[in-house]
């Protein structure tokens, strides 16, 4: 891909795009002063927004008028003018795309000729990319990407009490009777729970902890479960 798409429209036909790739994400820490030492600890930290700056090179071949050319620069402007935030996709990172974005700056056009170029600037309130869809019906995972990723685990209980579905210290457990061949789903990220596709989320036991897979090899452990496939989608910085 040689150029951006967002919001849905493919600029390919319009525009060529380059993206000025950020060294990193910007960390917001909190803090508080603690006697006794200098400066102060941290409490918690975030990922800001990302910015992500891509320059547009107007492909409108010579022979366009100048009010071609300008109905051209109104088409661009309607497809970048976007409140709601939306999903973009960048040169350089074809199984890449980022959530929640905004056209957050522009420069104006360097000409009004062919060769025009303007550099946009994207801000992804969702700053951690997303990257292809995979599911396992194993209990040992390859996850990859360089972030956490929240599954949905679909599972199919057996006749009795307390399925269970865990990583490491965490787990999510239903705190009630299952019938053999219940299907219950569990979204870590929505952190609700359903079962034959009807919310259950009030069953989730008080003890029970919404987990993130992190990337590598993770091994789940499932109790009173007959079947399950586990879905995610790869979590990219």
């Amino acid at each position: 891909m040689s150029s951006i798409i967002y919001n849905g429209h493919d600029f390919g036909d319009y525009v060529s795009a380059e993206l000025v790739e950020p060294v990193a994400h910007v960390v917001a820490p909190e803090s508080a002063k603690v006697p006794g030492r200098p400066g102060r600890v941290l409490l918690s930290a975030d990922v800001e927004p990302l910015e992500l700056r891509v320059r547009l090179f107007l492909d409108a071949p010579d022979a366009l008028t100048s009010a071609q050319r300008s109905e051209l620069r109104r088409t661009l402007r309607s497809w970048l003018l976007n409140t709601a935030g939306s999903v973009l996709e960048v040169p350089g990172e074809p199984a890449l795309e980022w959530h929640d974005v905004i056209c957050a700056g522009v420069s104006d056009w360097s000409s009004l000729f062919s060769e025009g170029s303007a550099t946009v600037t994207f801000l992804a309130l969702d700053p951690i990319a997303y990257g292809p869809e995979r599911n396992s019906t194993a209990a040992t995972l390859e996850v990859g990407g360089t972030w956490p990723t929240w599954p949905v685990v679909e599972m199919v209980a057996v006749a009795g009490e307390d399925l269970q579905v865990g990583l490491g210290g965490s787990f999510v457990r239903m705190g009630r009777a299952f019938k053999a061949g219940d299907k219950v789903a569990i979204d870590m990220a929505a952190q609700t729970v359903t079962v034959g596709g009807q919310d259950a989320t009030g069953d989730v036991a008080l003890a029970s902890d919404f987990f993130a897979l992190p990337p590598g090899r993770v091994e789940l452990l499932f109790v009173n479960c007959s079947s399950h496939v586990v879905r995610w989608r790869e979590r990219w910085v």
